[in-house]
C-alpha cells in the first residue's frame, strides 16, 4: 500500500528514486519506481529506457528488450535506447540484430564513442576482425582516454595472431586505466601465445593483485605454468579458479591435463568427469579421458570416451587417431587401421596416424605396407624419430638393410632406447581463455 507521502509524488519523482534505487543494485524495487513513473505519465520514454536497464543489469534482456522498444516507439531519437537494445541483443548471441541497432544509435549520434566500441564487440564475436578494428578505432578517435576500446581493438589483433600489436594496444589500456584487470589479463594470454611464459605470468599476477577473484585469471595462469612444466603450481592456480567458479568446464579440463602430466590418471579422469558434467558437450575433455584410461590399460573404456568426442566432433583427427592406439592394442588392426586412415583423411598433414597405421600393418606381417606408412610419417616429419625407430625396427627383425641408418636417426632426435614398438597416444593442449570483461550499457538517461 502506497503512503499519503508517496501518493503526492510526481512521475519526475519516482522517476529519480529508480535512478538512486538502481545505483544501489536494487533493481527490482527501481523497476516498480519506474513502472509507477510510468503509470502517471505512459509517455515517460526514459522511464522505460531505465527499466530496460534495470532489467539487463538482472540478465532478463527479453524484459530489457521490450522496455527499449517501448522507449524508441516514445521517443525513435533515443539514441541510448537503441545503444542499450543493441547491448541485450548481443548479451543474447544475436549479434546482426545488436549490430544494427548500434547502428541507429550511431547514426543519432555519430559522437557515441560507447556505440562504436559495443559494434566493435559484435563485430569481434562474428570474426569480422578487420571491421570491428575501424570500430574500435572510431570509438577511440571520439574518447582517447577510454581504455575500454583499446583492449577491444587488442583482442581483435590477437585473434588476428597479430600478437605484438595486441600488447600495444593492451599497453595503452593500461597507460590510460592501470587497475584494468582485463586489460593486464589479456596481454597476457597474447604474451602466452608468444610463448613468452615468464612475461604472461607477471601480467597474470598482476591481474590477479588488482582482482583476486577473477577466476578466468587464475586460469590462465595455470595454462602459462603447465606449458612450463609447472604442473604442481598449475594445478594450484587452477584449484583456485575453480574455487572462485566451479561451474568452468575448460578449468577443470585443464586440471586434468596436468595431473596426467603427474601420472595420477585417476584424479585426471575425476576433473574430466567434472568437466564432462558441467558441459557435456566438451570434446576435448571426452578424448583426454579416453587417454587417461588408455594408459591404465582400460581400452574398451578409453574406445568408450574416443567414440563420444568423435559422435560430438567427427571431425577430430586426434581422437580417431588415439582410438586407433586403443583398437590396436587389443589387436583389432583391422579397426585400428580404419581409424588411423580416418585420421588421415581428416588431416593429411599429421604424421602421427601413419606411425599407427605402420604398427598395426606390422603386427599384421605386413612389412612393406608397414614400412611405406613409416616413410610417409617421415616424408610429413622428418623429427619424428618414432617413425625413424619403428621403420628401423621393421628392418631389423625382417634383416633388411637400412635399419642401422634409421635407428641412428632415431638416437640423433632422441629416440627410444630399446627395440619395440612405440606408443604414439597424443593428449590435446591446454584450452586458453581469452578475458572480455567489459560492457558499457550507457546506464541513465
Amino acid at each position: 500500500m502506497l503512503t499519503s507521502a508517496q501518493c503526492q509524488q510526481t512521475e519526475e519523482d519516482w522517476f529519480y528514486q529508480g535512478v538512486a534505487l538502481a545505483d544501489q543494485g536494487k533493481y527490482d524495487e527501481a523497476i516498480k519506481a519506474y513502472d509507477e513513473a510510468i503509470r502517471l505519465d505512459p509517455t515517460i520514454a526514459a522511464a522505460w529506457s531505465n527499466k530496460g536497464v534495470a532489467f539487463a543489469d538482472q540478465g532478463k534482456h527479453d524484459e530489457a528488450i521490450e522496455a527499449y522498444d517501448e522507449a524508441i516507439r516514445l521517443d525513435p531519437t533515443d539514441a541510448a535506447a537503441w545503444g542499450n537494445k543493441g547491448a541485450s541483443l548481443a548479451d543474447q548471441g544475436k549479434y546482426d540484430e545488436a549490430i544494427e541497432a548500434y547502428d541507429e544509435a550511431i547514426r543519432l549520434d555519430p559522437t557515441d564513442a560507447i556505440a562504436w566500441f559495443n559494434k566493435g564487440n559484435s563485430l569481434n564475436k562474428q570474426k569480422k576482425y578487420d571491421e570491428s578494428i575501424k570500430a574500435y578505432d572510431e570509438a577511440i578517435g571520439l574518447n582517447p582516454v577510454l581504455a575500454e576500446p583499446w583492449i577491444g581493438k587488442g583482442k581483435s589483433l590477437a585473434d588476428q595472431g597479430k600478437y605484438d600489436e595486441a600488447i600495444e594496444a593492451y599497453d595503452e589500456a593500461i597507460r590510460l586505466d592501470p587497475a584494468n584487470v582485463a586489460a593486464w589479463g589479456n596481454k597476457g594470454v597474447s604474451l602466452a601465445d608468444q610463448g613468452k611464459y615468464d612475461e604472461a605470468i607477471e601480467a597474470y599476477d598482476e591481474a590477479i593483485r588488482l582482482d583476486p577473484t577473477d577466476a578466468a585469471v587464475w586460469g590462465n595462469k595455470g595454462v602459462s605454468l603447465a606449458d612450463q612444466g609447472k604442473h604442481d603450481e598449475a594445478i594450484e592456480a587452477y584449484d583456485e579458479a575453480i574455487r572462485l567458479d566451479p561451474t568452468d568446464a575448460a578449468v577443470w579440463g585443464n586440471k586434468g591435463v596436468s595431473l596426467v602430466d603427474q601420472g595420477k590418471y585417476d584424479e585426471a579422469i575425476e576433473a574430466y568427469d567434472e568437466a564432462i558434467r558441467l558441459d557435456p558437450a566438451n570434446v576435448a575433455a571426452w578424448g583426454n579421458k579416453g587417454v587417461s584410461l588408455a594408459d591404465q590399460g582400460k581400452y574398451d573404456e578409453a574406445i568408450e570416451a574416443y567414440d563420444e568426442a568423435i559422435r560430438l566432433d567427427p571431425t577430430d583427427a586426434i581422437a580417431w587417431f588415439n582410438k586407433g592406439n586403443s583398437l590396436n592394442k587389443q589387436k583389432k588392426y583391422d579397426e585400428s587401421i580404419k581409424a588411423y586412415d580416418e585420421a588421415i583423411r581428416l588431416n593429411p598433414d599429421l604424421a602421427e596416424p601413419w606411425i599407427g597405421k605402420g604398427n598395426s600393418l606390422d603386427d599384421q606381417g605386413k612389412h612393406d605396407e608397414a614400412i611405406q606408412a613409416y616413410d610417409e610419417a617421415i616424408r610429413l616429419d622428418s623429427t619424428d624419430a618414432n617413425a625413424w625407430y619403428n621403420k628401423g625396427v621393421v628392418l631389423h627383425n625382417q634383416n633388411r638393410p637400412g635399419s642401422h641408418e634409421a635407428f641412428a636417426k632415431a638416437r640423433e632426435l632422441n629416440a627410444a632406447k630399446s627395440i619395440g614398438v612405440s606408443k604414439n597416444e597424443t593428449i590435446w593442449s591446454p584450452c586458453r581463455y581469452t578475458l572480455y570483461h567489459f560492457r558499457n550499457k550507457g546506464d541513465h538517461i
